[in-house]
């Protein structure tokens, strides 16, 4: 790719071609004030995370319910989502309860008898 400036433009345009000759045979009697290589993208080579586990098929549909499962499991872990998503799922039709809090155990401390004994 390359960018090729014309007499009374400003901006650049993009054209494709071999060289800076072939570019310029490709504008035909427009007047090319400049042309400059665009640097060619560079390819992410990071290894991808795989899916599933090691040794399962590649090529297997994904079990979605299971997943919101979890994902709702956690959510609920942490006091649920804040209301203005929960307003949004309600657009949505969707029901997002505010999940019960667990009673946590309460210890009832006895205060020690502070009557005088004796």
């Amino acid at each position: 790719m390359w960018q090729v400036w014309f007499k009374g433009n400003k901006k650049p345009i993009e054209m494709s071609g071999f060289d800076e000759e072939h570019i310029k045979l490709m504008c035909g009697p427009a007047k090319v004030v400049k042309v400059k290589r665009m640097p060619e993208e560079k390819e992410d080579n990071t290894p991808m995370e795989r899916l599933g586990p090691i040794g399962a098929k590649v090529h297997q549909p994904a079990d979605y319910d299971e997943g919101f499962k979890l994902l709702k499991e956690y959510v609920d872990s942490i006091g649920g989502p804040p209301e203005k998503l929960r307003k949004k799922l309600r657009e949505l039709f969707i029901d997002y309860q505010k999940p019960e809090k667990k009673p946590q155990d309460v210890v009832v401390k006895r205060k020690a008898d502070t009557r005088y004994s004796g």
